[in-house]
């Protein structure tokens, strides 16, 4: 007789369910530690602006852990910072479908949509962030910025101040309602508010150039010029720092030739 060596179950059947069970919970809570880990370190890249190593990262991650809604919100950010932004829409929208209370991705589209003036979408992703977060000053400066760009200064004016209540410190703010002043006629408020942002930021060569037009609305060459060295010192290449210096330079001479005539 043939000896048949193709063996049958010796153990019963529930015993190895049970260790079939304990296997994979092992192996997926040693994936979900792996996932963390890696999230970690992928967040940690971004930060440090290696945005194409993070995003590497981010899409490891979803390859086995399909639900991950940081990984999906990240990756949408670094493809945004990247301009993929068909990649981060996709995934932004993932991250909306997972966690559809959190509103970190609803801004993430609004910006993307502002900046690829797509208005009407970017206001509809902003609005609802707002619904639902009202204490974030970003919200309402994006929806400013919105309202801004479609030509509703009053309206953006009326958030940019909103959003300085929440956070008076950041300069940005102050700079954005000086230009929906500016749009506005409204050329002495629109100097204050220059004044407050470079004031609070001295970095930012664009905001002594805003500073420069007002004074320059005001007809106060000499202030004006004085602005546009300032943007010059820390941009040398903005060109219409150098033609608005130019044009004020040539009013100071000609105020200093009027002057002399009627000494």
């Amino acid at each position: 007789m043939v000896p048949f060596f193709g063996g049958t179950c010796l153990a019963p059947t529930n015993i190895i369910m049970k260790k079939l069970t304990i296997l994979f919970l092992i192996l997926f809570l040693t994936a979900i530690n792996l996932s963390a880990t890696d999230l970690k370190k992928g967040i940690k890249l971004y930060k440090a602006k290696s945005y194409k190593e993070a995003k590497k990262i981010f899409l490891e991650i979803i390859k086995t852990d399909i639900k991950n809604y940081t990984a999906y919100l990240y990756l949408g950010r670094t493809s945004k910072i990247l301009n993929n932004n068909d990649n981060a829409i996709l995934a932004l929208q993932k991250a909306i479908e997972l966690r559809p209370e959190k509103v970190d991705p609803y801004m993430e589209l609004a910006e993307i949509y502002l900046n690829t003036k797509h208005y009407d979408l970017a206001e509809k992703y902003c609005s609802y962030a707002l619904q639902n977060d009202k204490q974030n000053s970003r919200h309402y400066y994006i929806l400013g910025r919105i309202y801004f760009n479609k030509g509703n200064y009053q309206k953006a004016k009326l958030l940019f101040q909103k959003a300085c209540t929440l956070n008076p410190e950041n300069a940005y703010y102050y700079n954005y309602i000086g230009l929906a002043y500016l749009k506005l006629n409204q050329n002495n408020k629109a100097n204050t508010a220059f004044l407050t942002a470079s004031a609070l930021d001295h970095s930012v060569y664009f905001f002594y150039f805003n500073l420069g037009l007002s004074y320059e609305s005001l007809k106060n060459w000499k202030s004006a010029a004085d602005s546009f060295i300032k943007c010059l010192k820390l941009n040398k290449k903005y060109d219409n720092a150098v033609i608005h210096l130019k044009k004020a330079r040539e009013m100071l001479r000609k105020q200093s030739k009027n002057k002399k005539k009627n000494e």
